[in-house]
């Protein structure tokens, strides 16, 4: 599943590029700060788990966590989505060779499609 160039340092560096965008955000850095508020080491610590286990360059990210996480957050909308896609697409383009990008991309929209599925039903 991986790429040639995808490890976990490249991982680790798009994702701390990624949450370094969003807090910076004029939409997004007010939805976040509050729900992670002095966490975000742990926070990133947690997400590039994720990554190394979705992309199987790692494991210990437990799944079922994943929606329960977005889901208890009232703050978080699916309409948050489109911008969360963006600054992640220009933080995998910025940090990682065209096909691992692509690969990292292409798992965050489908989870997006799912989170919008859910954060929907959740009213």
């Amino acid at each position: 599943m991986t790429g040639a160039c995808l490890t976990a340092p490249a991982i680790r560096g798009v994702v701390e590029a990624f949450y370094g965008r969003v807090r910076a955000d004029d939409a997004l850095g007010p939805v976040f700060e509050p729900i992670i508020g002095d966490g975000w080491d742990a926070h990133l610590d947690k997400i590039t788990q994720f990554w190394l286990t979705v992309t199987r360059l790692g494991a210990g990210y437990p799944g079922r966590d994943f929606m329960p996480a977005h889901l208890r957050h009232a703050a978080i909308q699916p309409a948050h989505l489109p911008r969360w896609l963006e600054l992640f697409r220009g933080a995998c383009r910025e940090r990682l060779e065209p096909g691992d990008a692509d690969l990292l991309i292409d798992i965050a929209e489908r989870m997006a499609e799912n989170l919008a599925l859910s954060l929907d039903r959740r009213g």
